[in-house]
């Protein structure tokens, strides 16, 4: 990375607390660079720090947290010049893996590895219901649940809350029908989930789209279709993402397209990133290479931590 003017965002709440241990004052004299640390009290604080930076011509952002602290801030550096870069040390860190950083014990390092050595790109953003998000957006059970996690307990376990909600929630959700137009073609179904992905993972480790790519200029819609016994075929579907072989489960369905407009029979939540982003219906555009970023080189392997 060259000389630039830099500020470090850093959630001290991201990965159970673990960012608020680290001595932030050592990491920024090891980044060689002018560099200011910011730890916002708040996702508020942190977006009103980054529009500063970016309106008044900051280079480089860089994000210590994971993929709520990222989202927190995309209206300000989305179609600027501000690049964005990564300090993984959140849960999931789902644009992390994307983008090729190494995680668990490497995520430090490695992220200040990739702001030395790494090249800028340019990616795709996904604006839904005027709300930006880098990863996904989605209707139906995923965004039930994200609706209905504790956030004392997603602090404290992570994506291990998500998974206890869903397994709590399970024998509670029905699924409804809904009326999707994608780039103008129309089309009924009866879904558990529904997804526009801007990326290939999509939690953790799972991968959702493996053909995705954040700067193909499209979005990679996945849906789960409610058929009889949909509450056992799920298992199928979690085996089929966590190992990457979504696109050949029997019970999902995939199109590709950049504008996408979902109407629900009964209004849903909505969820975008991994955060509540309102209900259905659920209007979906694509804003190409919007976001410049910070890639990792060489790029760790998407199962190199957990």
């Amino acid at each position: 990375m060259e000389r630039a003017k830099c500020v470090l965002l850093v959630n001290p709440q991201a990965g159970g607390g673990r960012a608020g241990r680290i001595d932030w004052q050592r990491v920024r004299a090891a980044l060689d660079v002018p560099c200011r640390v910011v730890m916002p009290a708040s996702r508020e604080e942190a977006l009103l720090h980054a529009t500063q930076f970016c309106q008044s011509g900051g280079r480089v952002l860089v994000v210590a947290g994971g993929d709520g602290s990222v989202h927190s801030v995309l209206p300000a550096v989305v179609h600027t010049q501000t690049t964005l870069a990564l300090l993984p040390l959140g849960t999931s860190n789902v644009l992390a893996r994307e983008l090729g950083y190494p995680l668990g014990r490497q995520a430090l390092s490695g992220g200040l590895r990739a702001l030395r050595e790494g090249a800028a790109q340019e990616i795709d953003v996904g604006v839904v219901n005027g709300r930006p998000f880098v990863l996904m957006a989605s209707t139906g059970l995923d965004a039930w649940v994200v609706q209905r996690v504790p956030e004392a307990l997603k602090r404290r376990w992570g994506v291990y809350a998500f998974l206890w909600t869903a397994w709590r929630e399970l024998g509670r959700y029905q699924p409804t029908r809904y009326r999707v137009v994608l780039d103008g073609a129309e089309e009924e179904v009866t879904a558990v989930v529904l997804i526009a992905a801007n990326t290939a993972h999509y939690g953790w480790f799972t991968v959702v789209a493996p053909s995705a790519r954040v700067d193909d200029g499209v979005l990679n819609l996945v849906w789960f279709p409610a058929g009889r016994g949909w509450q056992r075929q799920i298992w199928r579907v979690a085996w089929d993402v966590v190992w990457g072989r979504a696109e050949r489960c029997p019970h999902l369905r995939t199109a590709r397209g950049r504008s996408l407009r979902v109407e629900a029979e009964t209004s849903q939540p909505v969820q975008c990133d991994g955060e509540p982003a309102g209900t259905t219906p659920m209007q979906v555009s694509l804003l190409p290479r919007a976001l410049r970023v910070i890639v990792a080189s060489p790029r760790a392997l998407s199962r190199s931590a957990v």
